[in-house]
């Protein structure tokens, strides 16, 4: 049942996240063929960066003070990932850059972590970690195989990481544990081995196609997007060290942006804190695509 909508129409919008503490939203706009983040505060929309350029892929920080996005400028190399404080105040800092595109995903709810693609041209695309604490801020890989791994996020409690990956031949969302890499006491030094090669352990959600992993709020429910763009919901259940999928059920029908297919775009969908979802929807084939606001369990009567 759709509730409302928020923010206008506009040429392109996407990658819509909602803060932390559900007060708003921040997504990627192109205005007068300029791609910059904006955020949405109730009626109120205003433009958050401002450089020429391509700003996109907002990913808040779990305190509401910060975003971080990618961002594609003269200077910065292909990618770059930076943060703004929300506040508005001070400058922008650049967090990393290299020779491939990058692009934020997730932050974990300590604070400690913030997982992010990178598009490596033998690869194709990669999940890699950054520390946002610490003195040691080196990236390392989650998970990096000839496959593509996209749009990975952590759990509420940060031991997991659901992500859809196309091994099988289509794209399947997938869950693996999040272990960070062990200190060497007497070099003071990160582990080589990544987390996921540490940890093992992988297990499949979706049964028949699923794109845009996204963790309901207590850990116990994985939302994704069906092949036919529909909203699957499919309960997760943590024993020990190891994840029970539950059978995936529909939802609700969706026209978002991109429909089921992984237009390397991001995720087209957020969910507040107190269960609704914010959908970059398309209007009609002639319209530019719209936020709107579902609830797919209203209360009862």
């Amino acid at each position: 049942m759709a509730q409302g909508v928020i923010g206008e129409p506009a040429d392109l919008l996407f990658s819509p996240r909602v803060s932390p503490d559900g007060r708003r939203v921040a997504e990627a706009r192109m205005v007068q063929d300029n791609l910059d983040i904006w955020l949405l505060d109730g009626a109120r929309a205003s433009r958050f960066t401002f450089d020429p350029g391509l700003d996109s892929f907002p990913v808040w920080s779990p305190d509401n003070t910060r975003i971080v996005y990618m961002s594609r400028r003269p200077g910065t190399g292909v990618g770059a990932l930076v943060y703004k404080l929300t506040s508005g105040a001070g400058v922008e800092e650049q967090l990393l850059s290299t020779d491939q595109i990058l692009a934020p995903m997730s932050w974990s709810a300590d604070g400690r972590f913030l997982l992010y693609i990178s598009g490596d041209p033998k690869t194709g695309a990669d999940l890699w970690v950054l520390p946002m604490s610490g003195e040691d801020r080196k990236p390392f890989v989650f998970l990096k195989t000839p496959f593509r791994e996209a749009y990975g996020v952590f759990s509420p409690d940060g031991r997991w990481v659901a992500y859809h990956s196309n091994e099988s031949g289509r794209p399947e969302v997938y869950v693996r544990p999040f272990v960070p890499p062990s200190r060497d006491a007497s070099a003071d030094k990160p582990a080589t081995a990544g987390p996921a090669a540490a940890a093992g352990g992988q297990w499949q959600v979706s049964t028949a196609g699923g794109i845009h992993p996204l963790w309901r709020s207590d850990g116990k429910e994985l939302y994704y997007i069906n092949p036919d763009g529909a909203m699957m919901a499919a309960p997760i259940t943590v024993n020990g060290a190891t994840v029970e999928p539950g059978a995936p059920v529909m939802l609700f029908p969706t026209r978002i942006v991109g429909g089921g297919a992984d237009i390397q775009s991001g995720r087209q969908y957020d969910v507040t804190p107190d269960g609704r979802f914010l959908i970059d929807s398309v209007l009609n084939e002639a319209a530019a695509p719209i936020t709107l606001l579902q609830d797919w369990n209203p209360p009862s009567k």
